[in-house]
């Protein structure tokens, strides 16, 4: 592809998400209700209930368990949208939820903020009046999380996760890495996936807190290495560049022997160490910044490459940038989803582009999802995208098949002897 590759992507058809079979309408103008439940029906919805406040729509909620998609007001009596969104991510955290107001513009944006902090799977904030084409727009988006516990299923606890990793049912799913040169694979991210045996394939919305907080973290965080080790050698067999993406969270690093078994870990597989990102996450403050300071050293002087991940997210994040040894920067979803060219927003992403590139750190953006972010993202000199928009989490048959599917986003240098294989 060439270097305007952004407006000639070959999207999966899966990324085409069916219409939830059931969505709650909250309005209390009783018009604009009925305008929108008829517009939602004569979009395909095969079923479309109504609310005229927040408090109705929780009664509706707790009584049927088929509801997957809200829309929501957010000015009503009783109880308002912001009350019935923070329920909503408490009570029922996989329903995906659409908010529509005539609010200002900086207040919808702190709506989104204040969703997201909420764990709420939010689809999309779409300004009042919506055109026909936006709520068609958010029907079709796929949901951002999984809920934490599945309807008569019990919550998964510390043991749960223990005999999951003992018996082998966590694997590392790889999103693929793209290039915005010349759009060609530099490589991708290692996800957790659990596949479990009642509740089928779960995200880490279910799990990586439990995880994160419990003595369980360096044995979770071993075993996706393992478990990605495929990625690994298939760049490094293909000739392919780039590396293969592993989260390591701060309570991780907090622990003196962190560097010391990882690369044990590397050692035992025999992995390239040249292939290997370690991306920090901030999702929890380091209670010892000294200790993980040393681990990332001993890690930067074994050749891997280190990664801040989520930047901008979590704790003294420019403390960490410039105190640690750092090679890439990547650049949190939630500054990206919606981001406008004149939205403070897009002011963060483009300065913290600015920054990287004064520190020599190259940038990656991620979960891009549409071409609108694309072509915002490749204006600001953005080094590399990985998202939705060109492919999605894969297992290793999955990503092979994907590979061979799309020879115009592999390096010229690919070995063409493995295209004509089959996966193992």
């Amino acid at each position: 592809m060439d270097g305007d590759m952004g407006r000639d992507i070959d999207i999966d058809k899966e990324q085409q998400h069916p219409l939830p079979q059931m969505v709650l309408v909250v309005e209390d103008h009783p018009l604009q209700r009925r305008v929108l439940v008829r517009t939602l029906e004569s979009l395909g919805v095969p079923r479309v209930v109504e609310a005229e406040d927040g408090a109705q729509a929780l009664a509706m909620l707790a009584e049927d368990a088929l509801i997957d998609m809200v829309f929501t007001d957010l000015d009503m009596p009783t109880m308002d949208g912001l009350a019935l969104m923070r329920l909503i991510g408490q009570l029922a955290p996989g329903v995906g939820v659409v908010v529509l107001s005539s609010a200002e513009r900086e207040l919808l944006q702190a709506v989104e903020w204040l969703a997201r902090e909420q764990r709420l799977d939010l689809i999309a904030v779409i300004e009042k009046p919506a055109s026909r084409s936006a709520l068609e727009a958010a029907l079709r988006q796929p949901p951002r999380r999984l809920p934490d516990r599945a309807p008569g299923l019990p919550a998964l606890s510390v043991s749960d996760i223990a005999a999951g990793i003992a018996a082998g049912q966590f694997e590392a799913f790889v999103q693929p890495k793209f290039g915005f040169v010349d759009g060609k694979l530099k490589g991708g991210e290692a996800l957790a996936r659990w596949r479990h045996p009642e509740r089928g394939i779960v995200l880490p919305a279910a799990f990586i807190q439990t995880v994160e907080t419990s003595p369980l973290i360096e044995l979770f965080s071993l075993s996706i290495l393992q478990s990605a080790a495929w990625a690994v050698r298939w760049l490094e067999a293909s000739w392919l560049p780039g590396r293969i993406a592993i989260n390591a969270s701060s309570t991780w690093l907090d622990q003196p022997s962190m560097a010391e078994r990882l690369m044990e870990t590397v050692e035992r597989l025999q992995l390239p160490v040249a292939r290997l990102c370690i991306e920090v996450t901030e999702s929890v403050a380091n209670s010892n910044l000294a200790v993980g300071l040393e681990n990332l050293a001993r890690l930067r002087m074994a050749g891997f490459t280190l990664s801040v991940d989520d930047f901008g997210t979590g704790f003294s994040s420019l403390k960490r940038l410039v105190s640690s040894p750092f090679k890439e920067l990547k650049l949190d979803r939630s500054f990206i989803h919606g981001a406008t060219p004149d939205s403070a927003r897009w002011l963060v992403v483009e300065s913290t582009i600015t920054l990287a590139k004064k520190l020599g750190l190259e940038t990656v953006a991620e979960g891009v999802e549409t071409e609108a972010e694309w072509l915002l993202l490749k204006g600001a000199g953005c080094d590399a995208w990985q998202g939705y928009y060109t492919a999605k989490p894969m297992g290793e048959a999955d990503f092979m098949h994907w590979a061979k599917q799309h020879p115009e986003m592999m390096s010229a240098t690919a070995d063409a002897e493995w295209f004509n294989s089959d996966p193992k």
